[in-house]
């Protein structure tokens, strides 16, 4: 059961991971452009991927 449910783990990992890289490119072309959106807070979801991406991979770690 562990090694189903650190398979699903590590599959959401993967795909905060490609979120977050979808994120950095968006911010890179935005400061390429000089584009200004104060609406959107992309240092803040790059951050809260982050956070997720760490948190998935300690439960990962445990359940090794």
């Amino acid at each position: 059961m562990n090694d189903d449910f650190r398979l699903k783990l590590i599959k959401i990992r993967d795909e905060k991971i490609a979120h977050r890289d979808e994120l950095l490119e968006m911010k890179m072309r935005a400061a390429s452009a000089k584009q200004v959106s104060g609406d959107i807070d992309i240092d803040g979801m790059i951050a809260h991927e982050q956070l997720a991406i760490d948190n998935l991979d300690d439960a990962i770690a445990r359940l090794n």
